[in-house]
């Protein structure tokens, strides 16, 4: 289950041309053309280009955060892609609407699945997330509308492996595309990681049926690739540890993205042979095999990103001098050579 097996996905392609992103966001003549033009050169100048083929394709769908909320609030459990409403979805066209100058509107999610066949059985994990999707949207100067990926609601799945109902041939191609993109989705500068680093109240390893990978999040193959793609090059508030939220407090955006960041909340970036050693050490739900692909990705993400960055932002993250050591070993590797500016403001250096 979980995003597994990945064998023969492509990477992200380029950026489709204007005339034929106009055509797959259903832009008509009902769009203000100017307005229109001029958030998709704001979408195309944070790299928006780069998500747009998987989101054009139907490979990935992107939830509606405010959906998300309304569901959770309703006692609701999420379900699998293909039995989602259409109203439970952004299109590219309301991403491109609500993209503002500091960041895509575009979060992924990164946490473990709590069963084999279901991620969030009970629906707590999903009122975890409402309840930062909440708080990020109590600015909408900052965030008007978030499309969330969340792997179940987001790329197809086997609607009912136990009776044998499988994706379509169409659909497991489309799954395999959205695969392929992950590492764009998870290392891009400008879109959020949601982490999920702790398992809901009354969830016990005991209790899970045989066959369920059980092992914490920092333990898990999928989750500590998406952490590190998350620690490359984006701004410290773009990086979110959930599992920092403390219960019982109201929160809006600012209290978040501190509590959030804090502390350990985010590590420095790896060098793909540092992240190689380390991800021998964790468990993949359909075990080591797809270890040399998740390596490979990884190395992938860590060139595109480095290679393209001009500012990186890590201020406030609470770190010390280990983590000042991890980063120096990055950049002295040459990873970055257009970098122009690094912030380190507020650290513990």
């Amino acid at each position: 289950v979980d995003r597994l097996p990945i064998h023969g996905t492509q990477r992200c392609s380029k950026s489709i041309g204007l005339t034929q992103a106009g055509e797959a966001m259903g832009c008509g003549t009902s769009k203000p053309g100017l307005a229109y033009e001029e958030k998709l050169k704001l979408w195309r100048k944070l790299g928006g280009g780069d998500l747009e083929p998987v989101l054009a394709s139907g490979a990935v769908a992107l939830l509606d955060a405010q959906w998300i909320i309304s569901h959770a609030e309703a006692g609701g459990v999420l379900n699998h892609r293909q039995a989602l409403p259409k109203e439970a979805f952004l299109s590219l066209a309301d991403l491109v609407e609500a993209t503002t100058y500091g960041s895509l509107p575009v979060a992924a999610l990164s946490y473990p699945w709590l069963t084999k066949d279901h991620p969030d059985p009970r629906g707590a994990n999903l009122t975890r997330v409402a309840r930062a999707l909440k708080a990020l949207l109590s600015r909408p100067d900052l965030i008007p509308r978030l499309g969330v990926f969340w792997d179940f609601g987001s790329l197809h799945q086997h609607p009912d492996p136990a009776n044998g109902v499988l994706r379509t041939e169409e659909q497991n191609a489309l799954f395999k595309q959205g695969l392929g993109c992950l590492g764009t989705l998870y290392s891009h500068q400008y879109t959020y990681v949601l982490r999920l680093t702790s398992f809901p109240d009354g969830h016990k390893a005991e209790d899970q049926a045989e066959g369920t990978n059980v092992a914490k999040y920092f333990d898990r193959g999928w989750c500590f690739t998406e952490q590190s793609w998350a620690g490359l090059t984006k701004a410290g508030y773009l990086s979110l540890d959930l599992g920092k939220m403390r219960a019982g407090k109201e929160y809006d955006y600012y209290s978040l993205t501190d509590d959030c960041t804090q502390d350990g909340g985010r590590r420095p970036p790896l060098l793909p042979s540092a992240f190689a050693i380390e991800l021998e050490k964790k468990s993949f739900t359909n075990g080591k095999e797809d270890y040399p692909l998740v390596k490979g990705l990884y190395k992938d993400a860590f060139e595109e990103r480095f290679g393209k960055a001009t500012k990186l932002i890590y201020g406030m993250l609470g770190w010390g001098d280990a983590e000042a050591a991890q980063l120096a070993e990055v950049l002295a590797s040459g990873a970055a050579p257009r970098l122009e500016t690094l912030e380190l403001e507020e650290n513990k250096i």
